[in-house]
C-alpha cells in the first residue's frame, strides 16, 4: 500500500458529500419525503482512496491488505481471460492459415 497517495483527500461527514439523485424521479424526494440516491451513483468507500498514513491512523491496515489481495486476484482473472482469448485467436489464425496454404 505504500506509494499510493491521494492529494485530493478530504474526509467529510456523509451529510456534506454530494450524491446525485435518482434521474428517474421528477424531484429529489420519493413519495415519503426522503431524498433518493441512485445506487449506481453512490461511491463505495475503499481503503485505497486514502493515504497510507490515514489508513494506519484509522486502523484499516488489515482491510487495505485484503482489498489489495482482491484487486490482485481481479487483475489475475482479467489477465487469464486475455491469455485465453489470445490463445483462441491464435488457434483460429493458425487454422485459417493452414487451410489457405493447403488450398494452394
Amino acid at each position: 500500500m505504500e506509494g499510493i497517495e491521494n492529494d485530493d483527500l478530504s474526509l467529510q461527514p456523509v451529510e456534506q458529500e454530494y450524491f446525485p439523485t435518482n434521474p428517474h424521479l421528477d424531484d429529489d424526494e420519493d413519495s415519503n419525503g426522503w431524498q433518493t440516491i441512485a445506487p449506481e451513483h453512490m461511491s463505495i468507500f475503499m481503503p485505497s482512496s486514502l493515504q497510507f498514513a490515514d489508513i494506519q491512523r484509522l486502523g484499516l491496515v488489515t482491510m487495505a491488505s485484503q482489498e489489495l489481495e482482491l484487486r490482485q486476484g481481479q487483475a489475475n482473472d482479467a489477465l487469464e481471460g486475455l491469455r485465453l482469448a489470445l490463445g483462441h485467436k491464435s488457434l483460429l489464425f493458425q487454422t485459417k492459415v493452414r487451410v489457405l496454404l493447403q488450398g494452394e
